[in-house]
């Protein structure tokens, strides 16, 4: 199945994204038969879902949604020699830690043992894979013959294992931020900024823009492209690089993508230059990337001085180096003091405007009350007097 209705394939983004269930409708002009098996097809015997699944207990809440929209659809209609196929109860009964009647019937002993959000009581959310679709900008120009329809085949997915906790263990970088969709957006909208380039990126967490940067470059003709990926927690960066060499991300095939622990604070001690050996020789990129780094304003100095020293000397490409910084303003005090500290090293930024979301299907609704309208993303460069 490569061409599935619109409103077929917001329903696949959604569960792939993990879209809480609430927030997922079946179509109402889709048929009862229709929306049968494509649940079957597209969702329960997909096998990327098979290898890279959401958690059980995402898809417990997912299934118990559909069983119950697939129910009252079937009532609208009329049609009784039609039923729910037996491969979405069994793979819903699947997933359930103990047997019993469909979660959204009116059993009562059910009820208690599922909250609100389709979660099992009790039961914390586990790590999950979650998986998001992108067009690459060569698709986006496509025309379609039925601009209803959505051809699967002009679509690329990107696939992590991440927490769904916002905290865990302390750390932020064990799940994807909705800062970094909204770079994601912009890099795929301008693939140049990064084809045939080394880039750098600061705080790669669990690898979601290296994932996307990397598919980029190996996208691209060129063949000189070279990617770092770095962060402070060793934890996070082992799932970053587990997430870059998933088999099914294109990224898994880049030859030229290095994994380094970084502590920006090592910019702050009395001997620099192994930090200045690793950034200006060893690494020596021509662009820095980084999305949602700016949320803790003890570390808003080491960040601005990393930032600076980079952009201190031109490229082995002969440009001057820049970079591109999205961040979600959850702090106007914190974002202020960011640009304050940029200013006094010399940098200037620059808003770039946020890309529409027309050809991208991220999803995170996750993230509570992050919009777009509290995102920015900045080009930095240094002053030159």
């Amino acid at each position: 199945m490569n061409t599935v209705r619109e409103e077929i394939f917001a329903l696949l983004r959604d569960y792939a994204s993990l879209v809480p269930a609430r927030f997922i409708q079946i179509p109402s002009n889709i048929s009862f038969a229709e929306m049968n098996r494509c649940l079957v097809e597209l969702i329960a015997l997909n096998p990327h879902f098979q290898l890279y699944a959401p958690s059980n207990q995402y898809q417990r809440s997912f299934w118990k949604t559909m069983v119950r929209q697939l129910e009252d659809l079937l009532n609208r209609s009329g049609e009784e020699d039609e039923e729910i196929d037996p491969r979405i109860l069994d793979h819903y009964l699947s997933t359930s830690p103990t047997s019993g009647p469909i979660p959204g019937s009116s059993a009562p002993s059910l009820r208690g043992q599922i909250c609100d959000r389709g979660l099992p009581l009790g039961e914390p959310p586990s790590k999950s894979f979650v998986t998001y679709f992108w067009k690459p900008k060569l698709n986006q120009v496509q025309e379609h013959s039925h601009q209803d329809m959505v051809n699967l085949t002009h679509y690329r997915s990107s696939t992590l294992e991440e927490s769904r906790t916002t905290i865990e263990g302390g750390t932020t970088g064990l799940r994807t931020w909705f800062a970094s969709h909204m770079l994601a957006r912009y890099l795929i909208q301008n693939p140049s900024i990064v084809e045939g380039k080394c880039v750098l990126e600061l705080g790669s967490g669990i690898g979601y823009l290296g994932i996307i940067v990397a598919s980029l470059q190996q996208l691209s003709p060129k063949v000189s492209s070279s990617l770092w990926l770095t962060d402070v927690n060793e934890e996070v960066l082992s799932q970053c690089r587990r997430n870059v060499q998933l088999p099914c991300n294109i990224s898994s095939t880049h030859k030229s993508v290095e994994f380094r622990v970084l502590d920006w604070e090592e910019v702050l001690h009395s001997n620099v230059k192994p930090l200045e050996n690793l950034l200006q020789n060893q690494i020596n990129p021509d662009i820095i990337i980084g999305a949602d780094i700016v949320f803790d304003p003890a570390l808003v100095p080491p960040l601005v001085a990393v930032i600076a020293l980079v952009l201190q000397f031109g490229s082995k490409s002969g440009i001057q180096r820049s970079a591109i910084i999205a961040l979600t303003v959850r702090k106007a005090e914190t974002f202020q003091s960011f640009l304050d500290h940029g200013r006094e090293k010399g940098l200037l930024f620059e808003d770039i405007p946020l890309p529409e979301a027309k050809g991208f299907e991220f999803v995170d609704a996750v993230e509570t009350g992050a919009s777009a309208d509290n995102v920015r993303v900045l080009r930095i460069t240094l002053h030159r007097t």
